[in-house]
């Protein structure tokens, strides 16, 4: 890049910045509503196309970010700002034209693969299970589920990685079972595990020290904990956020030798994302 280059692309960088500014602060602002009830301990708000493209899922390998959007896989560094790489068309032609894939939802990561629910929104023929490499994030496999097992779309799935199951429910709103898959073989089934509860609607889930934490887009935005061995459900906190905000996905990180909730969510205006931390209670 020569030097007249570089400056236009910092040129262009400041303009945009400038222009975000009274995004980010009418958002942030919106957000200080809720802000007596909510348990975050803290938060990055992302404005503009750069929330879209945080809009579903996220998932770690630890040191970096990735988020989905509906057809969209980036990569961040742990700051959930400076990108990485992206993958802009992530869903290929084959998905979208033989089954009509067009959503990406919940993601997590093992093994050095990303992979992720991809949904025939609102028609529920074609649940598939998405592998990624999580290096060039290009789909590398994927899996076709029993829709007359998974009743209503794939929207997340998580990879315990002390067994390499995969983990999803029955129904996409009001599940009564996990359902457990060996991601190591070909996505054999393996059992079901009914819930002592039903959790309604998760948007994403992760595990950390052989417990499933799934967050979810209730009234409360409550993020729950489930065994995954006995199905039991007991709910671990409330995000409670802003009126018309959506809550998404979730990861865990370490911080400071502690794991760390990093939890996702759409302000109200649907203009901008936050990516919140929480503690374990």
């Amino acid at each position: 890049m020569n030097g007249i280059q570089l400056t236009l692309t910092k040129i262009i960088s400041l303009v945009m910045a400038l222009i975000l500014i009274p995004f980010a602060l009418l958002t942030d602002g919106i957000d200080m509503i809720s802000a007596s009830e909510r348990t975050d301990r803290s938060k990055t708000n992302v404005v503009g196309v750069g929330a879209y493209f945080r809009s579903q899922g996220i998932t770690t390998d630890g040191a970096t970010l990735y988020f989905s959007s509906k057809t969209t896989l980036i990569r961040t560094e742990s700051n959930a700002r400076t990108l990485i790489n992206a993958n802009y068309s992530a869903i290929p032609d084959e998905l979208s034209e033989n089954y009509g894939i067009a959503h990406i939802g919940g993601l997590s990561f093992y093994n050095g693969k990303i992979y992720a629910g991809l949904e025939d929104s609102k028609v529920w023929d074609y649940p598939i299970v998405g592998v990624y490499d999580a290096e060039t994030l290009e789909l590398t496999d994927y899996y076709i589920m029993d829709s007359e097992v998974i009743t209503r779309g794939m929207p997340w799935v998580c990879v315990n990685p002390e067994n390499g199951y995969l983990y999803c429910t029955d129904h996409s709103k009001n599940p009564t079972k996990l359902l457990v898959y060996d991601a190591e073989n070909g996505m054999s089934f393996v059992e079901e595990v009914p819930l002592s509860e039903s959790v309604y609607a998760i948007q994403g889930a992760e595990f950390c020290g052989g417990v499933l934490y799934a967050a979810t887009n209730d009234d409360t935005q409550a993020i729950y904990k489930i065994d995954p061995s006995t199905g039991e459900v007991e709910k671990l906190l409330d995000r409670n956020l802003t009126r018309f905000s959506e809550g998404e996905g979730m990861t865990v990180m370490m911080k400071n030798g502690a794991p760390v909730i990093v939890a996702m969510d759409m302000g109200p205006l649907f203009i901008n994302a936050f990516v919140r931390e929480y503690n374990f209670k």
